[in-house]
């Protein structure tokens, strides 16, 4: 069958391409002509005994919070596919949402941190394949984050951009449409958590319940006011009785698990506005950078990032999706130029 034959067939009779942004915590994805079609947890729950998935997304997290005894599995870690076989049951049934008669199968474009070495690569298109796509191209996170956070890629002038998910911060300047500098720390809002648990246990010996240490992260956020102590009651597992019990925390005690974190993504940060060429940095300094991913969302943040580099900080719109709004638009290019014509 002709190429020209082909192309007039999927027109007609192909499910919708599609944009993936397949992160640590969430799952995101895109149809043309359908929207946004899935924005779930990134976790699937597994049947103890025969090992088949019972559930994806958004019933496998509930599970995973209800149930103590629930075997609930993430295919992700820092950012990328750790277990293929996971990814692809979790994305299996997200792809079906968007098949149409069967004669093809969708193609997709999806997105990976910058640092992705090929093996991770290659893993991401291996779970998106077998999930059911016919074709895969794998573009850079934050190139996508920029888009879709509004930035003009094409622009002459720098411009930074850095997307702090939940497995890792991905900080790149952009210029003429390209990726002039990138650099990548696998570490993120996923660490902020578990260094609060982490704290909690060994002081306190109680183990949090699922989500009390991301709540916590955002009530106090990246703020460093230790002449204002607040408390705040958060719940778990007492590791001696092994009962359910309350605990009353301090913001100071909060603070203090989440400095050495914080001072790690703020450290590469400074190190990539340190290392610029002279003319980049007065064109990043003119422009200040653009946050995005959960961690925009995380209060003081921003301003803590701002004193560190003495730029202005910015946080678009819809910060959290930032990555999928922008590899949509990817994909309205994609689809036009064929991305994916080997």
């Amino acid at each position: 069958m002709s190429r020209s034959i082909t192309a007039g067939l999927r027109k007609f009779v192909a499910p919708p391409d599609l944009a993936l942004d397949l992160g640590t915590a969430n799952t995101r994805l895109y149809a043309v002509g359908h929207g946004l079609i899935a924005d779930e947890p990134s976790m699937i729950h597994v049947q103890p005994e025969t090992g088949a998935v019972e559930a994806v997304g958004a019933r496998a997290a509930w599970l995973a919070c209800h149930d103590p005894y629930a075997n609930s599995v993430s295919p992700l870690h820092a950012g990328v596919v750790v277990d293929v076989e996971a990814a692809t049951s979790l994305l299996k049934p997200f792809l079906q949402r968007a098949q149409r008669l069967g004669f093809f199968k969708p193609r997709a474009l999806a997105c990976a941190p910058t640092d992705a070495c090929k093996e991770e690569r290659e893993a991401l298109i291996e779970a998106t394949r077998r999930a059911g796509a016919s074709a895969v191209v794998v573009v850079p996170e934050p190139l996508a984050a920029a888009i879709g956070a509004g930035l003009d890629i094409a622009s002459p002038y720098a411009q930074m951009l850095v997307d702090i998910g939940d497995g890792v911060t991905d900080i790149a300047v952009i210029r003429s449409g390209g990726l002039i500098k990138t650099s990548a720390v696998r570490t993120a809002c996923s660490d902020l958590h578990r260094a609060i648990a982490q704290m909690v246990s060994f002081r306190y010996g109680l183990l949090l319940f699922p989500q009390e240490a991301e709540r916590l992260t955002h009530l106090i956020g990246a703020t460093q006011n230790y002449d204002e102590e607040r408390l705040f009651i958060t719940a778990g597992t007492d590791l001696l009785t092994g009962e359910p019990t309350d605990l009353c925390i301090s913001s100071q005690d909060v603070n203090e698990a989440m400095e050495p974190v914080l001072d790690v993504i703020v450290e590469a940060i400074h190190d990539v506005v340190r290392d610029l060429p002279l003319e980049t940095s007065c064109e990043v300094i003119e422009n200040g950078i653009c946050l995005t991913g959960g961690g925009a969302q995380l209060q003081g943040l921003s301003d803590r990032l701002a004193a560190a580099t003495q730029l202005e900080v910015r946080v678009p719109d819809d910060p959290m999706r930032a990555v999928i709004n922008g590899a949509r638009q990817m994909l309205d290019v994609g689809v036009a130029t064929d991305v994916w014509r080997v």
